[in-house]
């Protein structure tokens, strides 16, 4: 496997990681609750509520009566984001305001930096525990 090579190739690999996560839980969703299938009759507000509500009932279900579960989704780990999840992104990011895209390229560009800046500290630390292990000898070194 190829290692990210830059802060950009990074953030690309874990942002497309975590998309796929989150579909793969809005498919959950969406087969558990055929309220996300309709278009929406409920005001922005309250739409952006309920992926979290949904979320809870599901974690509580799968909890509570794990019989219900359907049975491609019983091996599916918990839904798990919360109440406060939504909508904190979106006001974090600027959404709406003037300067939203410089505000929003300039936290994704923080986030990249410290997410590389983390991920060169465990690779540096990994490579000196390689190193340390292929220092000490083994037991059948010992004997020749």
């Amino acid at each position: 496997m190829l290692r990210p090579a830059n802060k950009e190739e990074l953030y690309n690999l874990r942002h497309a990681s975590l998309r796929n996560v989150i579909e793969r839980i809005f498919g959950i969703l969406k087969r558990r609750f055929r309220i996300l299938l309709l278009p929406p009759e409920y005001a922005l507000d309250i739409q952006a509520r309920i992926p979290s509500a949904l979320s809870v009932i599901h974690n509580f279900i799968t909890i509570h009566d794990p019989g219900e579960s359907e049975p491609d989704e019983a091996d599916e780990a918990d839904v798990g984001f919360g109440a406060g999840d939504t909508g904190v992104a979106a006001a974090e990011l600027g959404a709406g305001g003037p300067g939203a895209q410089g505000d929003a390229g300039n936290l994704r560009d923080n986030i990249a930096e410290a997410m590389w800046v983390d991920y060169q500290r465990i690779r540096g630390e990994r490579e000196v525990a390689m190193e340390d292990s292929a220092d000490t000898p083994s037991v059948s070194d010992e004997g020749e």
